[in-house]
């Protein structure tokens, strides 16, 4: 094909950690089925194809191994990067809409300017816990398990400790009792008050059924979720540093900043580039 393919690592502090992202240069004329091969050929959480481009603006796809997504927080921090250079934003035309992200130079943060969360059901503790194979007393029950929905559905389940986030599990019985029409293929999305780090706010894990459970080393897209959800139990901006994929060998930093405009945060790193044949 002669298509160059950079893969960045995105949501992460150093390369070989964060999340991975395979980006297809020049896809104008790949057809859908074409795109959905390569991706389950790259066989990463996510790679974007990148339709047309422009000195600040491009159309791009987003294809996990198994069906295209309307929008993603990786992808989109992690294709921006690579298409942007030393501009100080880039914007993505994506299924779900227009989505800027502004380069901090300084600090290295990219900053994505998601589209908006919608906060839906609170969800019981007992159908909470069972999806996450816990006890309703493993649970952090002063915050209320909620759906968001963001393209992508989030089940927001809080857990007491580090320790109990470790030992969480997908039940995907319980799982499928709980979808709907209303909420299919839906993420469970734990999280807690004690992180890896002495400067991070919470530790997360991003558990989703794709023919089997899968473990997301960092998800922009259910952060965001998680965002509004802070904000709206709380009634205050919130600014927050959230680890995740330390159990599977992928440190992750996901930064919050969540007042009038909602932002999600991350850096990005170059891994590889190469060519499809």
């Amino acid at each position: 094909m002669g298509r160059k393919v950079v893969t960045v690592d995105v949501f992460a502090e150093s390369r070989l950690a964060g999340n991975q992202l395979a980006v297809v240069l020049y896809a104008q004329d790949l057809d859908t089925d074409q795109m959905q091969a390569i991706a389950l050929e790259m066989n990463y959480s996510e790679t974007t194809f990148v339709l047309s481009q422009s000195e600040n603006r491009a159309r791009v796809r987003i294809f996990t191994p198994g069906n295209e997504l309307p929008f993603a927080g990786h992808p989109t921090i992690g294709t921006a990067w690579v298409l942007a250079g030393d501009k100080p934003c880039y914007t993505l035309e994506l299924q779900a809409g227009d989505v800027t992200v502004e380069f901090d130079r300084k600090t290295g943060i990219c900053w994505m300017i998601p589209p908006r969360a919608e906060l839906g059901e609170r969800v019981s503790d007992d159908i909470a816990a069972a999806i996450a194979s816990l006890s309703v007393e493993d649970l952090d029950t002063t915050m209320p398990s909620q759906v968001v929905k963001i393209g992508p559905c989030f089940l927001i389940v809080a857990v007491k400790d580090l320790a109990t986030l470790k030992r969480a599990r997908m039940n995907l019985d319980a799982l499928e009792s709980f979808q709907s029409d209303q909420y299919s293929n839906v993420g469970l999305f734990l999280f807690c008050s004690e992180a890896y780090s002495d400067d991070a706010n919470y530790a997360a894990r991003m558990l989703f059924d794709a023919a089997g459970v899968r473990e997301d080393p960092a998800t922009g897209s259910a952060n965001t979720g998680f965002a509004s959800y802070l904000k709206a139990i709380t009634g205050k901006p919130v600014q927050a540093i959230v680890e995740q994929g330390f159990e599977i060998g992928r440190p992750s930093r996901i930064y919050i900043d969540a007042d009038e405009t909602l932002k999600i945060g991350g850096k990005v790193f170059q891994v590889l580039q190469a060519e499809l044949v």
